[in-house]
């Protein structure tokens, strides 16, 4: 039997690509009791799949390593 997983959707940023019948977003999520985080996911419907959650300090050290890589 699945668990169930306790989630609350904080904020919508943005949908970076679709497809037929799922998405992928960067959201920032509460999962659980844990603080909220930025969260690069795949979704079907209302439901998440696979996917990458960040602290802060991990979303900042990614966006300038994209910086630098892509100029």
């Amino acid at each position: 039997m699945a668990r169930e997983l306790k989630y609350e959707l904080v904020k919508k940023i943005k949908k970076l690509s679709k497809t037929e019948g799922s998405s992928k977003e960067l959201n920032i999520i509460k999962w659980g009791d844990a603080e909220p985080v930025y969260d690069i996911r795949k979704w079907r419907g209302e439901s998440p799949t696979k996917g990458i959650s960040l602290t802060k300090a991990e979303a900042e050290e990614l966006l300038k390593a994209l910086q630098k890589e892509l100029g």
